[in-house]
């Protein structure tokens, strides 16, 4: 088998598809799921000519397989930029949750609503998890006989998750970092990175730097008003431009959450102030 396909269970196989997406990544973790007749893809790429000849190598190095499922695992196009393409290539069906579903459509005007729920690909059992927060329509593939997950871009392999409003919404994050943690998976399948081969210790780590985070922000606007780049310059201090920025960005979705709790809100000029210290 081709070494750009690496098998992490009896029924799934990962594909890196180089391409654009937000530094330090270069490129998207897609899936092969399912047997040696018939399986899903999870996840297409940016649609690049490096992403879809990955994937048709990949293909192609597993047999030929039928496809029968397109998921895409969410609406940002570093993980749906090459549905139509991989529609039509693979001859088969797109498909992604209903609130991320018009993000796609531009796209891929073929792109089909998928429910959450339980199936089985070529005989092997899964279930498709509806868990929001980094977008709305956020699918998780779960593989219950190898505790084995697909987590988009819930869980990445090497960083933590951005989650940014409007679409983002770390309130729902949180609740999503939860019910990971429940199903206690033994493998994880990030949409970036590498593969998490120890779920609940970096779930946990996940879980403790945003409520860390939230202590921060708590803490700076309790000695007074603040707005985001004064936060971002407190808590980053001076790093690479991308990095500033996406802590930026960041801080915009840890604010969301806290005056969605009632814990700051936001004043006219665009800082922000404690309505009361909770934590």
């Amino acid at each position: 088998m081709s070494a750009a396909v690496e098998q992490l269970s009896p029924a799934v196989w990962r594909v890196h598809a180089p391409g654009l997406t937000l530094k330090p990544y270069e490129g998207t973790q897609c899936y092969f799921v399912g047997t040696a007749a018939e399986v899903w893809l999870v996840d297409t790429g940016d649609g690049g000519p490096r992403a879809t000849e990955a994937l048709a190598a990949a293909w192609a190095a597993l047999g030929e397989p039928r496809v029968s499922q397109i998921l895409i695992t969410h609406g940002h196009r570093d993980h749906f930029g090459g549905a139509s393409w991989a529609g039509e290539f693979f001859q088969a069906l797109v498909g992604v949750h209903a609130a991320d579903r018009a993000a796609v459509l531009a796209d891929c005007p073929a792109a089909e609503e998928l429910a959450p729920g339980r199936c089985a690909i070529g005989g092997v059992p899964v279930e498709l998890l509806h868990l929001p927060g980094h977008t709305p329509g956020q699918l998780n593939l779960w593989l219950p006989e190898e505790h084995l997950l697909l987590a988009g871009d819930n869980v990445l392999g090497d960083t933590t998750s951005v989650v940014v409003p409007p679409a983002g919404d770390l309130h729902a994050y949180r609740q999503t970092l939860e019910r990971l943690l429940a199903l206690s998976p033994s493998v994880i399948g990030p949409g970036h990175g590498s593969v998490v081969r120890d779920p609940r210790g970096w779930l946990a780590y996940y879980r403790e730097h945003r409520a860390e985070r939230d202590r921060q922000v708590v803490d700076l606007l309790a000695e007074g008003a603040l707005s985001v780049p004064e936060l971002s310059a407190a808590i980053y201090g001076q790093r690479e431009v991308h990095l500033y920025r996406a802590g930026q960005l960041m801080l915009l979705g840890h604010l969301a959450a806290l005056e969605r709790e009632g814990v700051v809100t936001e004043l006219s000029d665009g800082r922000y102030v404690l309505r009361e210290v909770p934590l």
